[in-house]
C-alpha cells in the first residue's frame, strides 16, 4: 500500500457514513442500557455517548494511521481464499492481530493493536467515574478487538453468501419465453 492510498483509505474511514451509523446504533445500545450512567437518558446522554464513541473511533484510526504508515503496515482485510469452514474462519480470526507489511508478509499488527488499545484508554480521560478504571479500559479493548475480529468473519464469509442469493434469485428460462 502507498502512502497517498493509505491517506485516501484514512481520511475516507473518518467521514464515512457507516461509521457514523455505526457510532449512532453503538450510543443506542449504550443509552438502552444507561452506560454509563452518570450521563442518564435524554438527548444530552445520547449525544455524550455518540460522541465518546466517535472519540474513541477517531483516536483508534488516527493512531493506526500514523503507526501503520511508519512501520508499513496494511490491516486491510483480504479474504482468505482458502477452502473449509474452519481454515477461512481461523484465517478472519487471526486477520484482527495480523498485517500485511509491504513483501506481503503478515506479521502481528501493532498498528491495529495499538490503535484499538490507544482508543480505549485514552477515552477514560473524559468518561466518569463508573468507566474511567484501567480495567474498564481492558474491557473496552477487548470487545473492540472481538468485533473487529467478528466482522473479519462476516468479511471472509459474505461474498459467498452473495453469491448464494443471486444464484437462487436467478430464475431458469423456461420454453415460450
Amino acid at each position: 500500500m502507498t502512502q497517498p492510498e493509505r491517506n485516501r483509505l484514512y481520511f475516507k474511514t473518518m467521514v464515512n457514513p457507516l461509521s457514523f451509523a455505526k457510532a449512532g446504533f453503538s450510543a443506542g445500545i449504550n443509552q438502552a442500557k444507561d452506560k454509563p450512567p452518570e450521563w442518564e437518558q435524554g438527548a444530552s446522554g445520547y449525544g455524550r455517548r455518540f460522541a465518546n464513541i466517535l472519540g474513541q473511533y477517531s483516536i483508534q484510526r488516527t493512531v493506526t494511521y500514523g503507526l501503520g504508515s511508519a512501520l508499513h503496515e496494511d490491516n486491510r482485510y483480504f479474504n482468505s481464499g482458502r477452502q473449509g469452514f474452519w481454515p477461512r474462519t481461523g484465517y478472519a480470526l487471526s486477520s484482527g492481530i495480523l498485517a500485511r507489511h509491504d513483501d506481503g508478509s503478515l506479521h502481528f499488527s501493532i498498528s491495529q493493536v495499538g490503535g484499538v488499545a490507544a482508543g480505549a484508554f485514552l477515552a477514560r480521560t473524559w468518561l466518569p467515574p463508573s468507566q474511567s478504571s484501567a480495567g474498564a479500559a481492558a474491557v473496552s479493548f477487548g470487545i473492540t478487538m472481538a468485533n473487529n475480529m467478528g466482522f473479519s468473519v462476516v468479511k471472509e464469509f459474505l461474498p459467498d453468501l452473495g453469491r448464494a442469493l443471486a444464484k437462487k434469485h436467478k430464475k431458469p428460462a423456461t420454453l415460450g419465453e
